[in-house]
């Protein structure tokens, strides 16, 4: 509406601007004119497709597995409420489960990340975007589900950047496969590469602390790698389940595309994982 008002005045100014000599235009073909330009204007302004970056902000919402992160935050039985968001998936395929779906977070993880959702019948279909209101519930079975209360249509996410196919569905299982075309050994990896490695160190007290890898178990500890979705809980209350977390073992290879990569002097290098990590055959 203020953008209309400001075509108007526009439109208004450049009626009455005379600086310009022109031929006078009758005073029964002026009002016609105005009006035509103004309908177009406005058309012009309805066309354009909402701001979803605009819609998530004014939802408050979060992306759904920073839901997982918060979920201490986010309790049902403590009278908590909030709202994420992500693309429909498939039904969680995962015994006892069959009422839920997958809310993919497709902001991070390549499809890998999502949350199991108590949609209902009918009010989306997978591939929808949607912004979920609720909280945090446990299932008979003891499995974290977000009973949805609110379900808020959104655009299309922007498309990705990675080369690489997403994940089928959200997991964490490790799969098996094999080096993608153009990987390098993580030693000689550039910013946004493929890269195999293997564990040289335990695994990370914390999540987000990273994993100490190089080329081949005994060699110098090159960087802390961290994979999709691992960062600290706010105030160390980490509520993930086990089917929440990474398992890696050493003297395996992976495979993983990666981001930036911070190297730091005297200290292993800081690199995220963009996708989940395979198990080279």
């Amino acid at each position: 509406m203020v953008n209309a008002l400001a075509i108007l005045a526009v439109l208004a100014l450049a009626c009455s601007d005379k600086s310009t000599p022109t031929a006078e235009p009758s005073r029964g073909d002026a009002p016609a004119v105005v009006d035509a330009l103004v309908e177009d204007a406005i058309a012009k302004l309805e066309e354009e497709p909402p701001d979803p970056g605009k819609l998530i902000a004014d939802l408050g919402a979060i992306p759904a597995w920073q839901a997982v992160i918060d979920r201490a935050q986010l309790l049902a039985r403590r009278g908590q409420r909030g709202t994420v968001y992500g693309r429909v998936g498939g039904a969680v395929a995962s015994a006892g489960a069959s009422s839920y779906v997958w809310l993919v977070d497709d902001t991070e993880g390549n499809g890998t990340l999502g949350i199991a959702v108590a949609l209902g019948a009918g009010k989306a279909k997978p591939g929808d975007r949607v912004a979920l209101g609720g909280a945090w519930e446990l299932d008979d079975n003891r499995r974290w589900y977000w009973k949805v209360d609110t379900v808020q249509a959104l655009p299309p996410a922007p498309a990705s950047a990675l080369k690489d196919a997403p994940t089928p569905e959200p997991s964490h299982l490790v799969r098996d496969g094999n080096l993608t075309a153009g990987s390098r050994t993580i030693t000689v990896a550039r910013d946004n590469d493929a890269v195999y490695f293997q564990l040289v160190g335990p695994p990370p007290a914390n999540e987000g602390d990273g994993w100490l890898v190089a080329d081949e178990l005994g060699d110098t500890p090159f960087a802390l790698l961290t994979m999709p979705g691992e960062r600290q809980a706010y105030g160390g209350q980490d509520m993930r389940a086990a089917d929440e977390r990474w398992h890696l073992k050493k003297a395996q290879t992976y495979w993983v595309r990666i981001g930036r990569i911070r190297k730091r002097t005297d200290k292993p290098a800081l690199i995220k994982a963009l996708t989940a990590p395979v198990r080279v055959n």
